[in-house]
């Protein structure tokens, strides 16, 4: 295939694919890395919400550790057996938790937060 190119030509097109390989390489590994930092940073804002259950399972991503992050979504989707009910969330404090936070973090969204609670069938007028 390369018999009619010179040799010099056929060093420069073989060194052009490995810096292509490497760059593309490169870009893919930050890429993964950026999830991970970004799944972190999740991990940490679940466990300041006291949501343990669902920071262990952003840390299962970002340390890659992938069955254990299969046997977590397995449980949601299975629901709580008694023997994974201490692992499984009270959704009702979930939603407590996170209203808490988005009405403690801007007062307009405080107001629009309320809005919706009164309009809903089990708010308060």
């Amino acid at each position: 295939m390369f018999n009619n190119v010179p040799v010099l030509w056929q060093y420069l097109i073989l060194a052009g694919v490995a810096l292509a390989l490497t760059v593309a390489g490169l870009w893919l590994y930050n890429r993964r890395e950026k999830r991970r930092k970004h799944a972190i940073e999740l991990m940490k804002l679940m466990n300041r919400w006291g949501l343990d259950w669902f920071a262990d399972l952003y840390e299962d991503y970002a340390v890659g550790d992938y069955s254990g992050l299969v046997v977590k979504v397995k449980e949601i989707v299975t629901g709580p057996s008694a023997a994974t009910k201490r692992w499984s969330p009270n959704w009702g404090d979930v939603a407590r938790k996170v209203a808490a936070y988005y009405a403690t973090s801007d007062a307009a969204k405080a107001q629009e937060l309320m809005a919706i609670l009164q309009k809903s069938p089990g708010g308060k007028p």
